[in-house]
């Protein structure tokens, strides 16, 4: 087995419209226990085991949603206003029945009735203005910023209103997708990053039933709002484990679910057992190539567009990726999930196939020369060279930077590859003290937040200085314009415009080099129950972390 690691990206339970599954996660290196409902097999109907949540080695029990390194079933029990399906960006009513912007800056959600917390007490749409001003007082909760753009949040009956300082539309994906908590539980809370919330009282289908450090079960709420959906009785969570006793368990059937990148998923899992095991790894995200723009040659376009042609990424996609996955688009979108994003004037789908002679045109016109060696020299004369930084360990990214090592010699240019510890790499990219580097983005439900990110200038700091996004350094104006609009209106039609707009841009300045679609690996069993997604009906992301479990476990059914 290739030492490829599993790909978990783990989302914090409040907030985060989506999460980018690109890259490779870690697991730990612990026995699993092979779990089990007490007594109650999953061959029964009742009972679903998934190999998912690591442990550190062992599990704490941990249920606070504000908490990182929470227990990956605290998603299991708290839930947020609206599902938000990041493959298409499709939104489901979920503690929220309806929203409605009465202008730019006034978001009017109304809320459920009928809810209970799983402790017996009613919901209502003061615990949804107490959670919003919960991360008001207590900044370290507000991963997503909310309120750099909100100026208050009050109810009043079934309603809760959100008023911003500035127009921010897109905003509303990061409301949607932030779960809700109990006021009566944390109004006395008041060091909510360290409680453990061993007890944790939500309004989810799942509540804790059993738990030790080798495993814990979640039991069905049996006051749940929508119960009549949910067939799973029992959840069973075991501690993950290494890669290797991981990929056993999932591929003889003592697990139900897992996230797993297993090589040749065909031999090692389908045909283990092909009347129940199936996979589906959807597109989670763009993994790319980003040159740091404050330097000579990647500030040159036609340079970029150049390495864009010349680099081969149907051999990525096989080689690296094992075929799992699909050459990216070069307009920043995720296909096919947001196709209806798509500009049609944008030939191929925005994807720049593999072309050396292109490449070689490109670089003729921009004035590039190459030596008697063949080396291609910049425009002082000087041979052109640069390194690829990749985290130490995602080995299929340094794959990926290996095969570039090699597309790129063809160029004459060479190219080394770089493996620093994962806060190395970080570091580097976020201070700018890179040439270059595979980075990914994207995964969100609009694509407005994924181009916000990677091409707002208004964030690309100078080299020196930290910043999370825009790590390439991209500057226009004109993009940072249209990105404006885009943030303020309420019109599709109008965000339909800005986004050709900035689709055009990414695809003909290439501020980075889209390579192929980080996949989000799940596979799972149909033994027991059927209705998962799929290709066919991808109603949620498969990925048994997050908030994607809220819909599936009201979609499974017990076999017949």
């Amino acid at each position: 087995m290739r030492a490829k690691k599993s790909l978990i990206a783990l989302v914090a339970v409040v907030g985060g419209a989506g999460a980018l599954l690109t890259g490779c996660g870690q697991t730990s290196n612990n026995s699993i226990t092979n779990g089990s409902s007490k007594g109650t097999p999953s061959s029964v109907n009742s009972s679903l085991t998934i190999g998912v949540d690591n442990g550190s080695p062992t599990f704490q029990d941990n249920f606070n949603p504000f908490a990182p390194g929470n227990r990956i079933g605290t998603s299991y029990i708290y839930e947020p206003l609206f599902f938000v399906n990041n493959i298409n960006g499709k939104v489901t009513p979920w503690l929220g029945t309806d929203y409605k912007w009465q202008n730019n800056t006034t978001l009017v959600v109304t809320v459920r009735s009928g809810v209970k917390w799983n402790d017996g007490r009613p919901f209502s749409a003061s615990d949804v203005a107490f959670t919003f001003n919960y991360l008001k007082k207590y900044p370290a909760l507000d991963s997503q910023g909310l309120w750099q753009v909100l100026s208050s949040v009050t109810a009043s009956g079934n309603k809760v209103t959100f008023k911003f300082k500035s127009p921010d539309v897109p905003a509303f994906y990061s409301i949607a997708s932030t779960v809700i908590i109990p006021q009566h539980v944390w109004s006395s809370i008041t060091d909510p990053t360290k409680v453990m919330n061993a007890n944790p009282v939500g309004t989810g289908p799942y509540m804790v039933g059993n738990f030790t450090p080798e495993q814990y079960i979640l039991k069905k709420n049996p006051t749940y709002w929508q119960s009549d959906k949910v067939k799973v009785k029992t959840i069973v969570f075991p501690v993950l484990g290494n890669n290797q006793t991981a990929a056993l368990k999932v591929s003889s059937g003592q697990w139900d679910w897992a996230t797993l990148f297993l090589p040749n998923v065909q031999n090692t899992f389908v045909n283990k057992n092909p009347q129940y095991n199936k996979y589906w790894f959807p597109a989670g995200g763009v993994v790319s190539l980003a040159l740091n723009l404050t330097e000579a040659p990647f500030n040159n376009v036609q340079f970029r567009q150049a390495l864009a042609y010349a680099i081969h990424k149907q051999q990525i996609v096989k080689q690296a990726e094992d075929g799992y996955v699909n050459v990216a688009s070069q307009t920043g979108l995720i296909l096919p999930g947001q196709s209806k994003w798509l500009d049609s004037s944008i030939p191929n789908q925005g994807v720049y196939n593999y072309n050396l002679q292109k490449a070689k045109q490109l670089l003729t016109q921009a004035g590039y020369k190459t030596n008697s060696s063949g080396q291609l020299l910049d425009k002082s004369g000087k041979p052109i060279s640069f390194s690829i930084e990749v985290p130490s360990g995602w080995t299929d990214w340094i794959q990926t930077a290996q095969i570039i090592q090699s597309n790129l010699k063809q160029l004459g240019i060479s190219v080394t590859v770089s493996t620093p510890q994962y806060s190395a790499y970080s570091s580097s990219l976020s201070d700018g003290q890179f040439q270059g580097a595979l980075l990914g983005f994207g995964g969100q439900a609009s694509p407005y937040q994924a181009f916000n990110s990677l091409v707002n200038g208004q964030s690309a700091l100078p080299v020196g200085q930290s910043t999370s996004q825009n790590q390439e350094r991209f500057k226009d104006p004109s993009v940072d314009k249209v990105l404006a609009n885009w943030q303020q209106s309420t019109s599709q039609a109008t965000q339909q415009t800005d986004a050709n707009q900035v689709q055009q841009a990414v695809y003909n300045l290439v501020p980075v080099i889209a390579l192929f679609y980080g996949a989000t690996w799940s596979e799972f069993s149909t033994k027991a129950f059927t209705g998962w997604p799929s290709a066919s009906d991808p109603y949620a992301p498969p990925a048994p972390y997050g908030q994607p479990p809220l819909m599936i476990f009201t979609h499974l059914k017990p076999r017949s």
